[in-house]
């Protein structure tokens, strides 16, 4: 069947309907809400078919990088804490003096060993300061300070012309006077921050 719209003559595709314009513009405004009908469906179905997860349940790409970062991070943070707990502990007078400790050195000598170990233990350890808290960071560079300093005031009281045994007496008697060392204070610190990131 021919209508006619507009002065043009379309086929008719609903020959069971009325061939009225108005009737074939209705029908094609059907179709067209069908096909777009059907074409939203199959952009939906392959959007989940594509992984897609409802809102609800995504941890979105912001969650996945956190969890990425602190996979990689967590075992260097506690690579960084045990070797700030073993530097700690060597620098610690009664292990750094025992373990250089040699007679045959003057004090001044030793009072040069004692100073450039710790300074070269500590600089080797420099780049783990980026895997610690500010807080922890800060008491183990005080310590190290701490360390020099007490070496070098046992140094002075010890003469120049005086044996390395005269400065070792020095050092043990100024960590008897102080009590709880810097070293010590920095120690319990790290270990606090060790049992923060593990519980």
């Amino acid at each position: 069947m021919v209508s006619c719209i507009f002065g043009k003559k379309i086929m008719n595709p609903f020959p069971f309907v009325s061939p009225s314009p108005f009737h074939l513009l209705f029908g094609i405004i059907k179709i067209v809400l069908i096909f777009s009908g059907l074409f939203f469906l199959l952009w939906y179905y392959l959007k989940q078919k594509n992984g897609h997860k409802p809102a609800g349940n995504e941890t979105g790409p912001t969650g996945s990088l956190t969890s990425e970062v602190t996979r990689v991070i967590l075992p260097l943070r506690l690579q960084a804490l045990e070797r700030f707990v073993l530097f700690l502990e060597r620098i610690h007078p009664s292990n750094l003096v025992m373990r250089l400790n040699n007679p045959d050195l003057t004090a001044a000598q030793l009072q040069t060993l004692l100073v450039r170990t710790i300074r070269e233990e500590f600089e080797y350890n420099l780049s783990q300061q980026l895997y610690l808290s500010q807080q922890t960071w800060e008491l183990i560079k005080n310590a190290k300070e701490e360390m020099v300093a007490l070496i070098n005031q046992a140094a002075a009281k010890s003469g120049d012309e005086s044996m390395a045994g005269v400065l070792v007496k020095n050092v043990f008697e100024m960590v008897i006077e102080k009590g709880k060392l810097p070293t010590e204070l920095a120690l319990a610190e790290v270990r606090k921050e060790f049992q923060n990131i593990t519980e």
